[in-house]
């Protein structure tokens, strides 16, 4: 209850509102201000401190339940455009974006947001459920779970690791050489198993390297800093040579999963969409993505292998202070090779079970490879008439790896000795369970809902709308609306999943390209490279969060690190794909099949 006062005639302030405190002091008719400040201090006082008290519940409230709350607000902020434009385009559009919402901030986990379509696109009727449904299973899925399951029996029987420490041993021991050799092992093996994967089991020979090295005196891993928000604490921040090696490996692995189809979600993803909004087009083979990408995933990997020397190590700089700190002489040279040395004779001889591994890989990258390859009659073409994909070899050896046992023991079964002969069965080379602990299941629903975008923005109309809108690009150059597609997905990319960010804009890229008459690839597929190519937050890549934490990085650290790589690769692409990777494509001029994309019903 608020107080006021008027002035009377004898100088004395009157009560014109009196607070409920006042109302017990029944002989006051007048009261003197310094009688009546401490009792107002006090009430007001008091209620500052409830206010306070509630808007603290308040916004306790909504960082407990913010998501909730996000989760339910926003489709409702969406509404009115659903109900003021009632079309088809309008209503796959209200999905698109309650998924785009969801997935930026993840309020859900990403797997279930991408379950939306199979619920809402038949309620709003853009597809049917069994059109929905069908978008989750596919060719393109199913080369997802082989090129997985392949993954996953390389990790099993230490083969990855074997083919890292064994290059290592090969290049020398010095910082250069050991960047190099793990540039070309965390790249060679990016290419095959996740970028996720592949950094994670960098990790380990990094920091035992750097470990042995701190304690002969070369150099620190780790320097103490204080904390400027609490100056009697000290954080650790990694020295520049520990930074290098922890970029150089994260970065590789972005770049690795480049190189080959499987390499990333993003590329199958791609693969996925494509074929599914021009059902008429040549679909995207192993060979030819591989021909067409190793040569911009090699430059990218040497330019960063130049960077973090220069940036990090002195290189160029003889004399400057970092140079001197990386220089570790012959003596550092013999202690990190000790330690690979170590690492790699710890593995014993090679097992029967990394041999059969081998030797099915090999078999798979060689059934890819000649499926169709164009220039040599394909082995597809002479078993049969029907079309064979690229899910076919990868089943194919992934079912093989349940047939062959990781240990031979079977040869002892009649020997003479019985101690020799086996007691019980070998499992496989790769057991269901370990499928099932370590395959990521949720981005196979993280797909299949970029081709249920990509099929509903088809049959809606959603996606040659945004096209036609985007007609008076056409008088652009090509190169040039390429180089704006790319910077534009590159930054975007960086602040959510790279999948989720494909998932959006290669619909809408897909229906630019109708709308400008250039080949749908010369767009979409920069663009799913650039999808990769997160390097300036955590959030961007696992492989930066993996870093990042390992590594102690500070934030402002990783953008500034990430800022030239992020610019280095734009231009590679931009320069390789309109020369090279037009050639391959066979993609200078504007496909007939692409001028009206029909709708299957």
């Amino acid at each position: 209850m608020k107080v006021k006062l008027r002035n009377g005639k004898d100088g004395r302030y009157k009560l014109a509102e009196v607070p409920e405190v006042f109302r017990t002091m029944k002989r006051a008719q007048s009261v003197t201000p310094q009688a009546l400040l401490p009792v107002l201090l006090e009430e007001t006082s008091l209620r500052v401190l409830e206010r306070e008290e509630s808007d603290r519940k308040t916004l306790d409230f909504l960082k407990t339940y913010w998501k909730i709350i996000y989760a339910i607000l926003w489709p409702l902020s969406l509404l009115p455009l659903l109900i003021i434009y009632d079309s088809s385009e309008v209503r796959c559009a209200f999905v698109i974006l309650i998924m785009a919402g969801y997935w930026i901030t993840e309020v859900f986990p990403m797997a279930i947001t991408s379950l939306l379509p199979i619920v809402l696109f038949p309620c709003l009727g853009v597809l049917t459920t069994d059109e929905a449904c069908s978008c989750y299973m596919n060719d393109t899925i199913m080369v997802f779970i082989g090129g997985l399951i392949l993954a996953v029996a390389i990790e099993h029987c230490n083969l990855h690791l074997r083919i890292a420490l064994g290059v290592m041993k090969m290049v020398g021991c010095s910082h250069s050489r050991l960047l190099g050799g793990l540039c070309v092992v965390t790249t060679f093996i990016s290419m095959w198993v996740s970028n996720t994967a592949a950094t994670a089991m960098m990790l380990p020979i990094i920091f035992a390297i750097l470990q042995e090295l701190e304690e002969a005196g070369f150099g620190k891993m780790f320097i103490k800093v204080t904390d400027i928000k609490s100056p009697q604490e000290q954080i650790l921040k990694p020295s520049k040579v520990t930074m290098s090696y922890l970029l150089i490996v994260a970065y590789s692995s972005t770049f690795g999963g480049t190189g080959t189809l499987v390499g990333t979600g993003t590329n199958l993803t791609f693969k996925g969409i494509y074929e599914s909004t021009f059902p008429f087009a040549e679909g995207i083979n192993f060979t030819d993505w591989m021909i067409a990408s190793f040569p911009q995933m090699i430059a990218n990997s040497f330019l960063t292998w130049l960077y973090v020397r220069i940036a990090f190590l002195g290189y160029l700089r003889p004399k400057s202070k970092d140079a001197l700190a990386a220089t570790i002489g012959t003596e550092g040279e013999k202690i990190a090779n000790n330690v690979v040395k170590a690492r790699y004779s710890a593995l014993g001889p090679i097992s029967f079970h990394e041999i059969g591994v081998t030797i099915l890989f090999l078999l798979c990258i060689f059934l890819w490879i000649f499926r169709k390859p164009g220039f040599v009659f394909g082995w597809s073409e002479l078993i049969t008439d029907i079309e064979i994909k690229d899910s076919t070899p990868v089943i194919l050896v992934s079912i093989l790896m349940f047939f062959i046992p990781k240990n031979p023991s079977f040869i002892y079964s009649w020997s003479k000795n019985p101690e020799k002969r086996p007691v019980k069965s070998s499992e496989g080379l790769i057991t269901w369970k370990v499928i099932e602990t370590k395959m990521p299941w949720s981005l196979m629903f993280l797909l299949g809902s970029g081709f249920a975008i990509s099929k509903g923005s088809v049959h809606s109309s959603l996606a040659k709308t945004i096209g036609r809108t985007l007609t008076p690009l056409k008088s652009l150059p090509p190169i040039i609306i390429m180089t704006f597609i790319c910077f534009f997905v590159g930054i975007i990319t960086e602040f959510t999943s790279n999948v989720g960010i494909a998932n959006i804009t290669l619909p809408v890229i897909a229906q630019m390209s109708i709308a400008m008459e250039l080949h749908p690839m010369y767009l979409m597929i920069p663009a799913t490279l650039m999808c990769s190519f997160s390097f300036r937050l955590p959030v961007g890549t696992p492989p930066n969060a993996l870093v990042t934490v390992a590594g102690h990085i500070p934030t402002k650290w990783l953008m500034m690190a990430g800022c030239l790589p992020s610019l280095y690769s734009l231009l590679v692409q931009i320069l390789l794909f309109s020369t090279w990777g037009v050639f391959i494509y066979d993609i200078a001029e504007f496909p007939d099949w692409a001028s009206d994309v029909t709708i299957k019903d």
